[in-house]
């Protein structure tokens, strides 16, 4: 029985160790393993991320945040709840961060993590100096009201302000009107005693200078007591300084001032042969073989220039009576003399010859080029050059070289080319592009094309008129086909709104004129109205009407509107009443004023003032002219 209870322990031990095997998992490499080896799967919670430490895991459960929207939702394998992106307004989506449409025109809404957040708009800063802000009517942001009242005027921000003070200037600045003194222009450095003159604001320096009872400006000139000397008015006194002499020139050894004069002078010109010559200018010379000329006071004379000699002059002489070598020019040939350069008469008809240099030299005459088609040239007799036998000999005639040969067929034209008659095919002219079937007629060489067109029994030419069978279409013979295209129309004036088509006619019209209250109205003519203060006109084919202007009454008179009219009137048949006694409109009532008519106006009894003529006779007492 013991031993029956020991092995029952024992077994109970056993399954005890193995159930705390099962519960004892430990971690590797991202693995659960059992006591006895089992492999598990890592615990996946979203909501409860577990990392594997020191062979065990150790699990955490995520504090989810509150979504800022209206409508979270939880998306598949995560934990907590998101805002769904955009915003459905009114059954229209708009994406995150996307402005949306606000009823209220001071405020801005955006689409912000599934929820309409909406801020008031932002507004400009005022300025600083901006005491009393105000929001106009319509407007989201307060302004600040610019300018300034002064004298019951008002004024622009930075703007001139008048002011009671002539030596001060106003200006509006920031809302109020502030006065400085005006600006005076500084006074030169020499004024020693400034003064501001009556009346004015600013200080002056009085300029000038007082000399021998007289006023002279600053800056000005002063007369001197010294002609050889000038005087200027400078800074209120007068100061005099030597004139400014020109210079002498440089080889003046000797100068001098003439009596009279402030400024010394250079002695000028040569004294040669009891005669004075000026200075630069020319002296006779006794020796035509010189020239001399007056330079620096002093004569002095150079051999005269000769013309240089040709390079090809060998013994230049010098002819008798003269300063410069001449060279001998031209030939002597046949006892005849031959200028330089001139032609020679030659011995030999088929040279010429030139005098060159002193001798005469002769040369082949110049021959004209053959052509290069020549093959036999020939030298006719007494003839220097050779000639090109041109032409052509053609059925016993001669005809000139690129002359025309007359052809046996009238489709070929002939001509002598370098000797031999050539024939060609004649140019026939291109035909037009449209022409489908070309025919060359009997006796002709070239190919035509029919023009015109064939249309009802009719032959009409290219280009011409094609009578119609529709009087709203025009035709024309085109390329040898008859084409036909609608009539042109004049445009009709923009006002016309519906524009019709007369039977038999093929243009569209505009109708004119105003149907009105069952009648026909031309176009600008006047229109009858029911308000007597309108007048109306028909203007382009509606009834415009514009109200009346009314003319201005006298302010005496008693005014009312007659009935069926619109303008007020004056009312003419009162009368006027004076001392029991009544007068009609527009009849003289008497004054005992003999300078006063008076009459009866408008009901109202009306006064003006006698005019009288001046003049210088006597006037009674009971009349008021003379």
């Amino acid at each position: 029985m013991r031993s029956g209870g020991l092995v029952l322990g024992a077994i109970l031990v056993f399954l005890v160790a193995v159930v705390s095997a099962g519960r004892a998992k430990k971690c590797k490499d991202g693995k659960v393993y059992g006591s006895f080896g089992q492999e598990y799967d890592a615990p996946k919670n979203p909501c409860k991320p577990c990392t594997c430490r020191n062979g065990r895991w150790k699990c955490v459960t995520i504090d989810c945040p509150k979504p800022n929207c209206d409508n979270p939702y939880k998306p598949p394998g995560k934990c907590c709840k998101e805002c769904k992106p955009g915003c459905e307004i009114d059954g229209k989506k708009y994406n995150d961060g996307e402005d949306v449409p606000s009823d209220n025109k001071c405020e801005v809404c955006k689409c912000l993590k599934g929820t309409v957040e909406c801020n008031p708009t932002g507004c400009p800063p005022l300025p600083s100096y901006c005491e009393k802000p105000y929001t106009p009517t319509g407007k989201c942001c307060p302004e600040c009201k610019t300018g300034c009242d002064y004298s019951d005027t008002h004024y622009d921000e930075d703007g001139n302000v008048p002011s009671d003070n002539k030596c001060k200037t106003c200006k509006c600045i920031k809302g109020k009107v502030e006065c400085y003194p005006v600006e005076c222009p500084p006074l030169p450095s020499f004024c020693e005693k400034p003064y501001t003159p009556p009346g004015q604001c600013c200080p002056e320096c009085k300029t000038g200078c007082d000399y021998n009872d007289k006023h002279y400006d600053e800056d000005g000139n002063v007369p001197s007591d010294n002609k050889c000397k000038t005087c200027k008015c400078i800074k209120g006194k007068v100061e005099c300084y030597p004139i400014g002499c020109p210079p002498l020139p440089s080889y003046c050894e000797k100068p001098y001032t003439p009596p009279g004069q402030c400024c010394p002078e250079c002695k000028t010109g040569c004294d040669y042969n009891d005669k004075h010559y000026d200075e630069d200018g020319n002296v006779p010379s006794d020796n035509k073989c010189k020239t001399c000329k007056c330079i620096k006071g002093k004569v002095e004379c150079y051999p005269v220039e000769c013309p240089p000699l040709p390079s090809y002059c060998e013994k230049p002489y010098t002819p008798p009576g003269q300063c410069c070598p001449e060279c001998k020019t031209g030939c002597d040939y046949n006892d005849k003399h031959y200028d330089e350069d001139g032609n020679v008469p030659s011995d030999y008809k088929c040279k010429t010859c030139k005098c060159i240099k002193g001798k005469v030299k002769c040369h082949p005459i110049g021959c004209p080029p053959l052509p290069s088609y020549c093959e036999k040239p020939y030298k006719p007799p007494g003839q220097c050059c050779p000639e090109c036998k041109t032409g052509c000999d053609y059925n016993d005639h001669h005809y000139d070289e690129d002359g025309n040969v007359p052809s046996d067929n009238k489709c070929k034209t002939c001509k002598c080319i370098k000797g031999k008659v050539e024939c060609y095919p004649i140019g026939c002219p291109p035909l037009p592009s449209y022409c489908e079937k070309p025919y060359t007629p009997p006796g002709q060489c070239c190919p035509e094309c029919k023009t015109g067109c064939d249309y009802n029994d009719k032959h009409y030419d290219e280009d011409g008129n094609v009578p119609s069978d529709n009087k709203c279409k025009t035709c024309k013979c085109i390329k040898g086909k008859v084409e036909c295209y609608p009539i042109g129309c004049p445009p009709l004036p923009s006002y016309c709104e519906k524009p019709y088509t007369p039977p038999g006619q093929c243009c569209p019209e505009c109708k004119t004129g105003c149907g009105y209250k069952d009648k026909e109205y031309a176009e600008d003519d006047s229109v009858p109205s029911e308000n007597p203060c309108e007048v109306c006109k028909c203007v382009k084919g509606k009834v415009e009407c514009a109200v009346i202007d009314c003319p201005e009454l006298p302010p005496y008179c008693e005014k009312y509107t007659p009935p069926g009219k619109c303008c007020p009137e004056c009312k003419t048949d009162s009368g006027c009443e004076l001392n029991g006694k009544k007068y009609a409109e527009g009849e003289k009532v008497p004054t005992p004023n003999p300078c006063k008519i008076c009459s009866c106006q408008f009901g109202k009894i009306n006064c003006k003032d006698v005019k009288c003529k001046q003049c210088d006779a006597y006037k009674p007492p009971d009349k008021c002219c003379c």
